[in-house]
């Protein structure tokens, strides 16, 4: 089993491993805490790109932890930056959020009615006439970059519609899937990690309770892959899985350092 010693930093998933809605996990943040007293680096990764860096500052400040901004990644960032990088001065029609709207914004991204690419995130404020737009550009042959794949959201009164599941609405509509997916576990996403972090992939663990996002993303982008059985996977769903981590743990509190 790999180790935890030479780690110099720790991605943590949200929900389901350091809180569960608004409330931070048994000890959650004093381990937080004592990894950052310790030396290492601790960034919060999400794939949720319904909301902005700002959003989850907030959220992680009244759970109790002083993060900085620079700690909090998420799928939006991301694809701004994909943006940036590999389709400079193309503009885009955001099926998403203003906070989304926002972090592209911050990447010096054009939102634009018929923009050049089409991007899909968590939209918690869709309609049908923003849905019937995309997919009318898309039928126009627009590009169709989405922000992560998760089709469900997790909330205290069922599980939300996520970007997924309106990705397979579109694909039936008029047959068209992303060419690209961005968030966890997907390379475009640890591009993004490596580089906010200026770190290495061998330095670098991934700790979640999901098994096709936090745990495969580690795998996928060689991180040491951590998984918490606090969340969503059981051991039961763990030994019935092709997708193994490294390291099991009970909680983030049997980290060591």
């Amino acid at each position: 089993m790999k180790s935890t010693k030479n780690i110099d930093l720790f991605l943590f998933d949200l929900d389901g491993t350091v809180n569960m809605g608004d409330r931070p996990l048994d000890g959650a943040i004093d381990t937080l805490n004592r990894l950052t007293a310790g030396g290492k680096k601790v960034c919060f990764v999400t794939n949720n790109s319904s909301k902005s860096k700002y959003d989850y500052l907030e959220k992680i400040h009244r759970l109790g932890y002083n993060a900085k901004i620079e700690q909090i990644i998420t799928s939006g960032m991301a694809t701004a930056q994909y943006l940036s990088r590999y389709r400079p001065y193309k503009s885009a029609f955001v099926l998403g959020t203003d906070q989304l709207k926002r972090e592209m914004g911050d990447y010096g991204i054009e939102i634009k009615d018929d923009g050049d690419i089409v991007i899909l995130g968590f939209d918690t404020s869709l309609t049908y006439d923003k849905l019937f737009h995309a997919c009318i550009l898309l039928e126009q042959g627009r590009e169709f970059i989405a922000t992560h794949p998760d089709f469900v959201c997790p909330s205290e009164y069922g599980n939300m519609p996520d970007t997924g599941a309106i990705m397979a609405l579109i694909e039936k509509t008029n047959g068209r899937t992303p060419s690209v997916i961005i968030g966890k576990p997907n390379a475009p996403m640890a591009e993004f990690v490596f580089d906010h972090c200026h770190v290495e992939p061998d330095k670098v663990a991934m700790v979640g309770d999901r098994l096709y996002t936090d745990i495969l993303f580690g795998k996928n982008n060689k991180m040491t892959s951590i998984l918490v059985l606090t969340g969503e996977t059981t051991v039961e769903m763990l030994n019935a899985s092709d997708i193994k981590p490294d390291i099991v743990l009970n909680s983030i509190n049997d980290i060591e350092i």
